[in-house]
């Protein structure tokens, strides 16, 4: 249940004005993103939070930090290194089990995926230069090198030989190239989608945009690097299994994106869901739908879950909690 009692999953009833009952300063509904919104008490929080995988969490972020931020100063735009804080929240929260080591790769994929979103979307690169990128970069996931002067192929490249170099590399790899020319395609497409209506096309499908922005959130190469740290007994049996759960989450994390920031995204030209012509009521309804699938997805009868099961888990529930509360990667 919320703190006003409406249970997880429903939606707040509309206004007269067709609106809902969220205030003027968080127009999007937080009980819209499919996670209960509660905020418990101490006693329950010392509880429900795992103490020792928060604290965890907290001093890998902190060891993590400084080292991030020098990677991003080096690098320059489009990486800002004002995001290094989330970035390695991000990984050490997927992950609190992986030494600080381990995380680096999975933090340095996270800023390189709100590097490309910012500069694929940003008013100084057209349409020419974000192809010619794209192409780059996904030479760069095939195994080229990366040339000079290209921060996002040059992080590429390093990003690629940390998971290539991860105990679980000779499995995991192949998956991380695929899910690496995922988010590549997805933004070269949504990028083309909105030049081509903006010139007065035809939008895309919905169902077109969708799979094609489960790729561009970006979650298939967060998880991914993480497997790829992890020395996991049975990890290369179990991962065609999560791929379907994965493709939930990449969709309900795309949804929960495009339901917090639609303003902004309208503002910058972007597509997303409601710029389809979804309402914001539907687009929680599929949120929910397919954060709810995936999680069922990821339950297995009897014993402990693995690493790589709770890693995919974790990072989604990071990021859809994040969508929640907060333009995630957009505000400082």
């Amino acid at each position: 249940m919320t703190t006003d009692g409406t249970p997880v999953g429903v939606l707040p009833a509309r206004g007269a004005d067709g609106g809902t009952a969220a205030s003027a300063a968080d127009p999007v509904d937080a009980r819209w993103f499919g996670l209960d919104v509660a905020r418990p008490g101490p006693a329950q929080a010392h509880r429900a939070l795992e103490i020792v995988a928060a604290a965890d969490t907290g001093v890998v972020a902190v060891q993590l930090t400084g080292r991030m931020q020098g990677w991003m100063r080096r690098l320059g735009p489009p990486f800002v290194p004002g995001t290094a804080t989330l970035c390695c929240l991000t990984a050490a929260n997927g992950t609190p089990w992986l030494p600080a080591s381990a995380c680096y790769p999975v933090a340095q994929t996270a800023a390189w995926l709100l590097a490309l979103d910012a500069w694929s979307d940003g008013p100084g690169g057209d349409a020419a230069t974000v192809e010619d990128g794209v192409a780059r970069c996904l030479a760069v996931v095939r195994g080229g090198e990366p040339g000079d002067g290209d921060p996002l192929a040059l992080s590429l490249a390093e990003i690629r030989d940390h998971v290539r170099g991860g105990p679980s590399a000779a499995t995991v790899y192949p998956w991380w190239q695929r899910a690496a020319a995922a988010s590549l395609v997805g933004t070269r497409f949504e990028r083309r989608a909105a030049d081509a209506v903006a010139a007065g096309g035809a939008p895309p499908r919905l169902e077109e945009y969708l799979r094609y922005g489960g790729g561009s959130i970006g979650l298939g190469m967060i998880v991914t690097a993480a497997w790829s740290a992890m020395a996991e007994p049975g990890l290369a049996d179990r991962l065609p299994a999560l791929q379907d759960a994965l493709q939930d989450a990449s969709i309900a994390l795309r949804l929960a994106n495009d339901l917090r920031g639609h303003e902004r995204e309208q503002a910058e030209g972007t597509l997303d869901a409601l710029a389809l012509g979804l309402s914001p009521r539907d687009v929680a309804g599929l949120l929910t739908e397919h954060l709810d699938r995936c999680r069922r997805r990821l339950r297995t009868p009897g014993g402990d879950l693995p690493g790589s099961v709770l890693a995919l888990e974790r990072h989604l529930i990071w990021g859809v909690r994040m969508y929640q509360r907060f333009a995630a990667g957009h505000t400082g």
